[in-house]
């Protein structure tokens, strides 16, 4: 049985106070700022049931994640759902996966004026064991405290994540070594492409070349990397709610538009590729 995906995540470093401010352009809702026991900063887009995250590291703190503020730029975080971080685990080393100890931590969250804590598990697999980034699992130990009605309303419509792109040399391969661990049944879509399902989001692998063929000028910036995730699609309820956000966003120049979708160059979105789709 496959995972479900929690969230995503693009890190945006040392930069929050812009990325707030330009994700709010392209029409979303954010939370309010998050101060991890960690040491990192977060925003959160909340949708039905996953969401996108900003993770950044605050100018001058004594603490610092340093996996955030070493690691590059951009759509970086693809993170999957448990229930038992601790059973999961214990599981994945029986497994033979190189997994890192369950790591707990948490964020003050304030509402209607009172302050409480929201509390997480992590399980997060060796650095490099899967291609393209950061790939973890979530144990949300008060999920209400993070989907809340007031921050799923978004004026782009978008409710969901649709699709992260991961591009590897081997797209087939690496598929197959995803499925290992979270499940799912890879899909070979062309030489240059595989896919696997997870619920109504899919991660899509493919080719370097695939990828700069699909997306040309608009894709994100390597920066030296051989496998990378380098594109995130989002699903929104109309697509003329996401062109009436950008419209509203003169700073928002580069941008493709189709029938089927809305595309943002990942120079505009913190080396993320943005598509929103129906």
């Amino acid at each position: 049985m496959a995972a479900t995906i929690d969230h995503a995540v693009i890190n945006v470093r040392y930069d929050m106070d812009g990325a707030v401010e330009r994700f709010r352009a392209f029409g979303f809702t954010l939370t309010e700022r998050g101060y991890h026991s960690l040491g990192s900063i977060n925003h959160l887009m909340m949708f039905d049931a996953d969401y996108l995250e900003l993770v950044g590291v605050p100018a001058g703190a004594e603490r610092v994640r340093r996996e955030i503020a070493e690691g590059p730029t951009g759509l970086n975080g693809l993170v999957f759902a448990t229930g038992d971080a601790v059973r999961l685990h214990d599981r994945l080393a029986l497994q033979g996966v190189p997994v890192e100890p369950v790591l707990s931590f948490h964020r003050p969250v304030t509402l209607d004026g009172v302050e409480h804590r929201a509390s997480f598990r992590t399980v997060h697999l060796a650095p490099g064991h899967l291609q393209g980034g950061r790939v973890y699992f979530c144990e949300h130990e008060t999920r209400h405290l993070v989907w809340r009605p007031e921050w799923q309303r978004h004026r782009n419509g978008v409710h969901a994540l649709a699709a992260v792109t991961v591009v590897v040399a081997d797209p087939a391969r690496e598929a197959a070594r995803y499925a290992a661990i979270v499940g799912g049944t890879p899909r070979q879509v062309s030489g240059d492409e595989s896919e696997l399902a997870f619920g109504t989001c899919i991660v899509r692998f493919v080719t370097p070349a695939g990828y700069g063929t699909r997306y040309g000028a608009y894709a994100c910036d390597a920066e030296g990397r051989n496998a990378f995730m380098g594109a995130l699609a989002l699903r929104t309820s109309a697509l003329a709610r996401v062109r009436e956000c950008l419209a509203q966003a003169h700073e928002v120049t580069d941008v493709q538009r189709s029938p089927a979708r809305i595309t943002i160059a990942a120079s505009l979105a913190y080396n993320s590729v943005i598509e929103f789709v129906e």
